[in-house]
C-alpha cells in the first residue's frame, strides 16, 4: 500500500504524540536501543533519492544502502559520489542481490530461490560483489540484503564463501543463516505495506515499533522510489525524534557487526 496522507506539511499532530508514545513506552524497559534504516532498490541517482538521503544528512543518522550492482555504472556513481562523501561513515553502501530480478516460476518472487541451481547462484553474488567492490572501492561493506527478502541456505553458504558478514531480511526470515554470517533483521516496513485502511496502516506501523524496541535493535525498511511528499514529511519527523532521543543509538551493519567500514 502506498503511504497516503491529506496534504500537509507536517505530520498530523496525533500521529507524532503516538510515535512519540510507543516509543517512550518501549525505552522504558531497554537502557539503550539500536535503530538503523535500510533503504533497498538503489543504484540510479534521482529525485527521491537524493531528496531521501538530505534528510539523514540533516540529522545525522545513519542509513544503510542496498545498491543492486546491474543497475550502478561508474557515470552513476560520479553522480552520488557527492553525497557518499557528505555521509561518510553514515551511510552503509552493501550488495542488494545483482539485477533484482525475479527467477521463480511459481512462488513468491525471489531472485535467489529454489528455481536456481547453486553454481547460477554463487556467480550472481560473486560477479555482483564484484562490480560493487571495483565502483565503490572501500566504500563498499560486506552485507547482502535478498530483494524481496528471501534467499535459500545454500544462497547464504555462498555468501560466507565470498567473504560476506551479514545479511539482512525481515524479522523472522527462514531458514537461519550459517554460522559466519549474522542476521540484521528489519522490523518496520513503511512503504511496501498491505493493509486496507490508513487506521490499519498505522496500526502496523505502531504494533512493529513495539515488538522491534523490545529486542533492543529495530531495523526500519525504506522505498524511496514509492514515496511521496507525505512519505517524506513523515520520515523527517521520524528521523527527527529519533535522533532527538538519549536511549535511541542509530546504527549501521557495520556498526551492529563490529567491523569498520569498508571492511
Amino acid at each position: 500500500m502506498r503511504q497516503e496522507f491529506s496534504i500537509k506539511q507536517e505530520v498530523p499532530a496525533a500521529i507524532v504524540e503516538r510515535l512519540v508514545h510507543t516509543l517512550d513506552q518501549g525505552l522504558e524497559r531497554e537502557e539503550q536501543v539500536k535503530i538503523f534504516f535500510r533503504a533497498d532498490d538503489i543504484g540510479v541517482p534521482g529525485a527521491n533519492f537524493s531528496r531521501m538521503m538530505a534528510i539523514f544528512l540533516k540529522y545525522s543518522f545513519p542509513i544503510c544502502l542496498a545498491v543492486v550492482p546491474a543497475w550502478l555504472t561508474h557515470q552513476r556513481w560520479d553522480a552520488l559520489t557527492p553525497l557518499a562523501r557528505k555521509g561518510g561513515d553514515l551511510f552503509c553502501w552493501h550488495q542488494h542481490g545483482w539485477r533484482h530480478r525475479n527467477h521463480e516460476i511459481k512462488g513468491k518472487n525471489q531472485e535467489f530461490g529454489p528455481g536456481r541451481p547453486r553454481a547460477k547462484i554463487s556467480k550472481d553474488l560473486e560477479r555482483g560483489r564484484d562490480r560493487l567492490q571495483a565502483i565503490l572501492k572501500d566504500r563498499f561493506s560486506p552485507f547482502f540484503t535478498p530483494p524481496w527478502n528471501r534467499c535459500t541456505l545454500e544462497t547464504m553458504e555462498a555468501l560466507v564463501s565470498l567473504g560476506f558478514k551479514g545479511i539482512s531480511r525481515s524479522r523472522g526470515s527462514h531458514p537461519y543463516p550459517p554460522a559466519g554470517l549474522r542476521e540484521i533483521s528489519v522490523d518496520v516496513d513503511l512503504h511496501t505495506r498491505r493493509e486496507k485502511s490508513i487506521d490499519l496502516w498505522w496500526d502496523g506501523i505502531f504494533n512493529e515499533f513495539s515488538r522491534a524496541i523490545e529486542t533492543g535493535v529495530c531495523g526500519i525498511m525504506l522505498h524511496h522510489m514509492r514515496m511521496n511528499d507525505q512519505a517524506f514529511i513523515f520520515l523527517e519527523a521520524l528521523v527527527k525524534i529519533l535522533a532527538g532521543q538519549e536511549k535511541i543509538r542509530g546504527v549501521t551493519f557495520a556498526d551492529l557487526a563490529g567491523l569498520p567500514m569498508g571492511c
